[in-house]
């Protein structure tokens, strides 16, 4: 009843423990005021069923043999208490042989038997369990019950329900053994009506207001995001928000209020304010590094950026702290430490800054441990690894390195961390958390392409964990119909060469003719450094054409032998999910009859695409393709080589391949039938934007300009079709998945105004 009653009333509670001590204390002192100065001869304790007597003993000052003290007593009493087993503490004392026996009688705490909750409607039981630490089978603690009350009320102000009450409920189910409820009133989502950033001059509330995570609560799309509900800790951090923005900004004086929160309009909506004092703005006076050795200051200073008559910006200053000991650890001082002292200087409104540097010892790797990897081979990861054994540890080649075994798409996780053995030594420990590298698809979708279409796929990506590649995959659809074996060993005779070995059979379908391309590709890749790489494919092929085409297409069967070569450049950061780098690619294919074909022709295709990290692990795309081909002799260039330019994989919000210029069209420019370009000039901006991180879904805005242009045609921009739009992206484990809407900014007559696209392939 005392556990229910603290509960419920904490300040009763307070109060009757208080009074409860005093009369303890009255009594024992009553019951022998005398006894100071006799020797105890005897402890007991009585009423310890499941803790040990040895225990307890512990936790009492007074012994056996010790003068009796009514202050040592009252003193074991509270440590007693203080261990929060006991529920009930009496000390009594009575005469023993020629001194005194000494009796705690004590009462455990009851075991907890269960905890339910009772009237939570909008937060499931299952959530509140991740919150209680209250255990099972374990002494019910007073101050443990307490705390998970907290506890709870912290998770229902997280989710919204600022006013939620909780209530403790003890339930004696046996002499031993309690249970605890606890009742729960909910309440409803306080909403937020305004946000206030008072102060605020210099920099408008609008772009403050952008910068945090408390938003005001609107109607058409808070349902959706969760914003515009009042989150405790989201508004904590808000606080750093708002200071950050502003010390980016060259306000190092920006003083920032915790947010007041006032109820309105009877309890169903929220005002929030921030209140800031922003002081003056402060721009970059001297800078200086100290303890430097290894670089002149004229070296740091040309990679740093800021300099002498900038803005302050915080940011900035903390890139450059990266910078810098980024510069240290590519020379072996894998532990440099720099640290910015700034100095406002308040008269001038200026910022001194000086780079204290503590380069430390230059450390090499001992050895390289490899973890985790159950099937795959020890090598291949290895192989990896810009590091070696015995060499210096190079902070970036480190980053090198886990750039290239994430890029492996092998493993869930990727840690490589320095172990310290010696003040000039560490082991590099490489842990891994594989996934599974073999899938089976077999399935079905619209593509916006190749219309309704289904799928099997057959792949492992590191066959018998030598990091072997073997795909199989078959579609069939109305449009289009493929099967396709590709094999691929990366690194031939453990040397940085990759072998490809390809087969496949495809028929696409035109609404007056068919194109039939069936036969294989055998290539050697080399890289050529860290990012650059080199190859070279041989193909031979069988086209045959079916139906009515138009001219200039020819009906009937010929054979395509040729060489393609090509070099590329990629340092992106992740080739699956990229936020930073670029790729560059260049790549020439010739045909001609001596490579064993009747066709002769040669293409050229230079494709470029580039990444910039923004805000928020936000990244910007831009990306530009353009080819030409030309039939040699007076041939044309086949069918199947043609450029379609169109559709989700070149210039979204057009149909396929008909995002062209008329003369690559037979008949009218919308529904005629696509006789494919000579030349293509594709660009595509986009801004991606992370959903959930955990899943790998993104969201993405693009805007799109290309053509395709017939063989008599120029190049012109003008010429170029335009489209918007946005979509969603999943990184999925059968490949990236597609699902985009774009809006035909410049329709032709009869065209469609927008289109939605959808794929399951490869990202540009």
């Amino acid at each position: 009843m005392l556990l229910f009653l603290f509960m419920i009333y904490p300040l009763r509670a307070v109060l009757l423990s208080f009074i409860t001590c005093c009369l303890t204390i009255f009594i024992f002192n009553s019951a022998a005021p005398a006894q100071d100065g006799v020797k105890i001869r005897l402890i007991d304790i009585t009423g310890s069923r499941r803790i040990e007597k040895s225990t307890i003993l512990t936790k009492i000052r007074t012994k056996e043999g010790d003068t009796f003290s009514a202050d040592a007593i009252r003193e074991d009493i509270k440590s007693l208490y203080a261990t929060d087993y006991f529920d009930d503490i009496r000390v009594e004392s009575e005469a023993w042989e020629d001194g005194l026996r000494v009796i705690f009688h004590l009462k455990e705490r009851a075991i907890l038997h269960n905890v339910t909750y009772d009237g939570n409607d909008k937060i499931t039981s299952d959530k509140l369990k991740e919150k209680v630490t209250l255990i099972t089978g374990t002494p019910l603690s007073r101050k443990l019950v307490k705390e998970n009350v907290e506890r709870l009320r912290e998770l229902y102000q997280d989710e919204g329900y600022y006013e939620a009450t909780i209530i403790p409920v003890i339930n004696r189910v046996s002499d031993e053994r309690v249970s605890v409820t606890f009742y729960i009133k909910e309440g409803d989502k306080i909403k937020i009506k305004e946000v206030r950033i008072p102060g605020a001059k210099n920099i408008s509330e609008k772009n403050l207001k952008k910068a945090i995570n408390t938003k005001q609560y609107k109607l058409l799309t808070s349902w959706l995001t969760d914003s515009g509900i009042y989150k405790e800790i989201e508004a904590q951090n808000d606080i750093d928000r708002i200071r950050d923005y502003y010390l980016d900004r060259g306000y190092v004086e920006v003083q920032v209020s915790e947010p007041e929160t006032e109820i309105i309009e009877g309890g169903r909506w929220m005002r929030i304010n921030f209140s800031v004092v922003e002081g003056e703005q402060f721009r970059i006076g001297n800078i200086d590094f100290r303890g430097d050795d290894i670089f002149t200051k004229d070296e740091i200073e040309k990679r740093i950026k800021i300099h002498r008559g900038m803005i302050f910006s915080r940011r900035t200053l903390r890139e450059d702290v990266a910078i810098i000991t980024d510069m240290y650890g590519e020379r072996g001082y894998a532990f440099a430490n720099v640290m910015p002292d700034i100095r406002p200087d308040e008269a001038a409104q200026n910022v001194d800054i000086t780079f204290i540097i503590e380069k430390g010892e230059k450390v090499k790797v001992r050895r390289i441990n490899i973890g985790g990897n159950e099937k795959t081979r020890d090598k291949v990861i290895r192989r990896e690894i810009r590091l070696s054994e015995q060499g210096y540890l190079n902070t970036s080649a480190l980053r090198r390195s886990f750039q290239r075994i994430n890029n492996l798409n092998y493993f869930e996780n990727v840690e490589i961390v320095p172990e310290t053995v010696s003040k000039d030594m560490v082991d590099l420990n490489v842990r891994v958390k594989e996934k599974p590298t073999g899938a089976f698809s077999l399935g079905g979708g619209y593509s916006s392409v190749y219309g309704v279409v289904g799928m099997v796929d057959v792949t492992e990506g590191n066959l018998f964990g030598r990091g072997e590649l073997l795909k199989v995959k078959g579609e069939f659809g109305a449009l289009r119909t493929s099967y396709d074996i590709t094999f691929k060993e990366p690194w031939f005779m453990d040397t940085p060469t990759s072998v490809t070995l390809n087969l496949f059979d495809t028929v696409r379908s035109f609404d007056a003719y068919n194109i039939n391309s069936r036969g294989g590709n055998i290539g050697v890749g080399r890289s050529f450094g860290e990012y650059w790489s080199g190859g070279i494919t041989y193909g031979i092929q069988n086209i045959t054409v079916s139906g009515s085409p138009p001219p200039p297409i020819q009906k009937g069967t010929s054979t395509t032998g040729s060489i393609v070569t090509s070099v590329t450049r990629d340092t992106r950061d992740n080739y699956w999910d990229p936020r930073s780098g670029n790729k560059n690619n260049l790549s020439i294919e010739y045909a001609d009859k001596f490579l064993g074909g009747d066709n002769i022709f040669v293409k050229y295709i230079a494709d470029t695409t580039w990444y910039y990290p923004l805000m928020l692990d936000t990244a910007v795309m831009f990306h530009g393709k353009y080819g030409i081909g030309k039939g040699m002799r007076g041939d044309d260039l086949p069918a199947n080589e043609k450029f379609y330019v169109g559709g989700i994989y070149t210039v979204r919000g057009f149909d396929y391949g008909r995002a062209t210029t008329p003369s690559t069209i037979s008949g009218d420019p919308v529904t005629g039938d696509l006789l494919g370009a000579d030349k293509e000039l594709i660009i595509n901006i986009e801004y991606i934007i992370p959903l959930v991180k955990e899943a790998k879904i993104n969201g993405v805005l693009f805007y799109d300009a290309g053509s395709g242009f017939g063989k008599d045609d120029s190049i012109a921009l003008s010429d170029l079709r335009t489209s918007a739009g946005g979509g969603f992206r999943w990184l999925s484990p059968i490949g990236p998945l597609r699902l985009e809407w774009g809006y035909n900014l410049d329709p032709r007559a009869g065209e469609r105004q927008g289109i939605w696209e959808f794929s399951i392939g490869t990202l540009f």
